[in-house]
C-alpha cells in the first residue's frame, strides 16, 4: 500500500483524519510519518490543540500497527488500549508525528506477529514523537491491541 493509498484508507475509515488535514508522508514497516496542518488544529493561543497532537500521535502508532498486522489478517481490529503523552513544547507550525522502529522494536514486532498468528490477539507497545519543524514537541507511548 502506498502512502497515498493508506492516506485515502485513513480518510475513509477515520473521517476525522481528513477534517484534521492529516497527510501520510511515509508508510513503511520501519517508519511511519504523518503530518497535520496547524490551521484546522489551532487553539485559542494560536498553537496546536493538545487533543489534535494526541490524535495525530495515536493515528501514527495505529498506522504502524496496521502495516505489520495487515499481512497476517487484513480484517483485524486495532484499538488503543493505553497511552501516555508528554507535551514538551508548543507547536506554532504544521507538525509531524513519527514512529521509527529500532532494532529492539523489530524483535517486539516478531513477537507481536507470532502471538497474533497463534492466539488471534496480540499487543504492541510503540513510541511516537511529534515535531514542530526540528523541535521535539511531544512524546507518546501507546499500547495497541490487534484482535480477530
Amino acid at each position: 500500500m502506498t502512502e497515498y493509498e493508506f492516506q485515502q484508507f485513513l480518510h475513509n475509515q477515520i473521517p476525522l483524519t481528513k477534517a484534521m488535514d492529516f497527510n501520510v508522508l511515509e508508510f513503511t514497516p520501519s517508519k511511519v510519518r504523518i503530518s497535520a496542518k496547524l490551521e484546522p488544529n489551532i487553539n485559542h493561543m494560536s498553537t496546536a490543540f493538545g487533543g489534535s497532537i494526541n490524535c495525530l500521535l495515536t493515528i501514527c502508532g495505529w498506522a504502524m500497527t496496521y502495516i505489520h498486522i495487515k499481512e497476517i489478517d487484513v480484517n483485524t481490529h486495532i484499538v488503543l488500549q493505553k497511552s501516555s503523552i508528554n507535551y514538551l513544547a508548543p507547536i506554532s507550525n504544521d507538525f509531524v508525528a513519527e514512529c521509527v522502529l529500532s532494532d529492539k522494536d523489530q524483535e517486539n514486532i516478531k513477537n507481536f506477529s507470532r502471538t497474533y498468528s497463534k492466539h488471534k490477539k496480540s499487543k504492541l507497545k510503540l513510541n511516537i514523537s511529534c515535531y514542530d519543524e526540528q523541535t521535539l514537541a511531544a512524546k507518546f507511548q501507546g499500547l495497541y491491541v490487534a484482535y480477530k
